[in-house]
């Protein structure tokens, strides 16, 4: 199965346990904002906070996992050309781009996540922080959180493989520009690509 996600949408699908999900920045300087639900029951969704706790840390490295609210293994990374992602920051947003940037009338990843998992049934307010595959994030020094240029290239991916039955939803972020660096100034697609 090979998906392309336009940009400033979203796409939704399940996995199997055992499946490969490839998540593929195909223009280069691409985010994706990645959130994921137990296909049995969604009030099981990832979670940032935890995979930071489980972890010990606020990256991933390969063989690290992704864990639920229930602080159970989703998913586990299993390749990545990367190395540079982000665990700190919400989807982006209506509410975001009005009250924090000025811009009214825009739709962000939370919006776009939504729309994608309405057919499963998952509402806005259970859409939760993602993993925000090729983001470029850091602290400052006075603890305010920075966003710069991704490191991805075309073609740059990473494997996730699901530890259980899921539903996945991934967005190719909607900032651009006017906004920050964190699509390298113009948002651009995403590939997925789903391996059994």
């Amino acid at each position: 199965m090979e998906i392309t996600i336009p940009p400033k949408t979203g796409h939704a699908l399940r996995l199997a346990a055992g499946d490969v999900l490839r998540v593929t920045d195909l223009d280069g300087l691409q985010v994706a904002d990645l959130v994921a639900f137990d296909a049995a029951d969604p009030r099981e969704h990832l979670s940032q906070g935890f995979t930071r706790a489980n972890n010990d840390k606020a990256d991933l490295a390969i063989g690290d996992h992704l864990y639920s609210n229930l602080n159970t293994p989703m998913l586990t990374l299993v390749a990545d050309t990367v190395g540079v992602h982000d665990l700190l920051f919400p989807p982006c947003s209506s509410y975001l781009y009005e009250q924090v940037f000025g811009l009214p009338g825009r739709t962000g990843c939370r919006e776009h996540l939504t729309a994608a998992l309405e057919p499963f049934g998952i509402g806005f307010d259970q859409v939760t922080d993602p993993f925000n595959v090729f983001m470029n994030t850091a602290i400052g020094e006075d603890g305010r959180m920075l966003i710069f240029r991704p490191k991805s290239g075309p073609g740059d991916h990473v494997d996730l493989r699901a530890e259980r039955d899921l539903i996945v939803a991934v967005s190719a972020c909607a900032a651009d520009g006017d906004v920050n660096d964190c699509n390298g100034g113009k948002a651009t697609r995403i590939g997925l690509t789903v391996n059994p």
